[in-house]
C-alpha cells in the first residue's frame, strides 16, 4: 500500500486519492448549488399548477352557469379549490400577480347559484300551459315538459293534478317541487267516441288496452252500439274509473 509523502510539513496524496478528494467536492458543489437555486426552478412549476386550478375553476363556473337556467335558485355548495382537476391546460392570459391570481380563484369560487335571484313564477294552469311555459317550472326541463304535453294531448286534458304521477320521470319529489306553480282551473276535455272513433283513435288513449279496444270494435259491428258507462265496463273488464270522464257515446 502506497504511503503518503511528506514534503516540508505537507501531505502529497496519490493520484487515487486526489481524484477520490476531487469527486467528493464535486458532490458538495453540486448539493450547495441545487440548494440555492431549487426556489428558481419550482417557482415556474407552482405558477403553472396556479393557473391551472384558475382555468378550471373558471371553466367550471361557466358551464354551470349556462347548464342552470336563470329562473332556477339552488342552495348547494359552490365549487370547492381542492376539487379542481391539475390537468386542465390554460388557455387564459397569463399574469405574474399572485393577488390577481388569488382574486381570480376567490371570484371563481363564490356561489354562481346566489348571484342572480330566481324569477317568480306565477301559477300556470296545466291544461293549458304550452311547452315553454312548462320548461320555467323548476326540475322541468325540455324532456319532461316535452311529456307532460304528449300526455295531456293522449289523455285529452287532465282532471285532477295525481294524473301527472301516470307521466314517466314524475316522482313525488319533482311533484312537490312544481306544485306551487301549477293550477287546474280549465277542465275542458277531449272525450273519445266508443260508438265512432276508428280503432287506432280509441287506442291512443292511455287508459284503453289494446284488448279492451278490440272488444269495443267487435261489439259495436256485431251487437251494436254501445249505451252507457256500465254497458261498456262489462265490455271492456277491468279499466282506469277515471276513463269514464273522457268517453261519450
Amino acid at each position: 500500500m502506497a504511503k503518503k509523502k511528506i514534503n516540508k510539513g505537507l501531505i502529497v496524496l496519490t493520484k487515487g486519492e486526489r481524484i477520490s478528494v476531487i469527486s467528493m467536492l464535486t458532490v458538495i458543489i453540486l448539493l450547495l448549488g441545487f440548494s440555492v437555486f431549487r426556489p428558481m426552478i419550482d417557482l415556474p412549476k407552482r405558477n403553472k399548477m396556479a393557473f391551472h386550478k384558475l382555468d378550471s375553476l373558471l371553466a367550471i363556473q361557466e358551464a354551470t352557469r349556462k347548464a342552470i337556467p336563470e329562473n332556477k335558485h339552488y342552495n348547494e355548495e359552490p365549487p370547492k379549490k381542492e376539487d379542481v382537476p391539475k390537468d386542465v391546460h390554460s388557455s387564459s392570459k397569463k399574469t405574474n400577480s399572485k393577488k390577481e391570481v388569488e382574486a381570480k380563484i376567490e371570484d371563481a369560487t363564490k356561489p354562481y347559484f346566489t348571484q342572480k335571484p330566481a324569477k317568480p313564477l306565477a301559477p300556470i294552469d296545466i291544461n293549458l300551459a304550452d311547452s315553454t311555459e312548462l320548461i320555467a317550472l323548476p326540475q322541468i326541463g325540455e324532456v319532461m315538459a316535452s311529456r307532460i304535453h304528449r300526455y295531456r294531448n293522449r289523455l285529452g286534458g287532465f282532471i285532477n293534478m295525481e294524473q301527472l304521477f301516470e307521466i314517466k320521470g314524475m316522482d313525488q319529489e319533482r311533484y312537490e317541487t312544481i306544485k306551487p306553480y301549477i293550477i287546474l282551473e280549465d277542465k275542458t276535455l277531449t272525450k273519445i267516441n266508443v260508438n265512432q272513433d276508428e280503432f287506432k283513435a280509441l287506442l291512443r288513449h292511455p287508459y284503453l288496452e289494446y284488448e279492451q279496444v278490440k272488444a269495443i270494435v267487435n261489439h259495436r259491428e256485431r251487437k251494436g252500439l254501445i249505451g252507457n258507462w256500465e254497458q261498456l265496463k262489462e265490455i271492456t273488464g277491468e279499466v282506469n274509473p277515471l276513463l269514464e270522464h273522457y268517453v261519450t257515446y
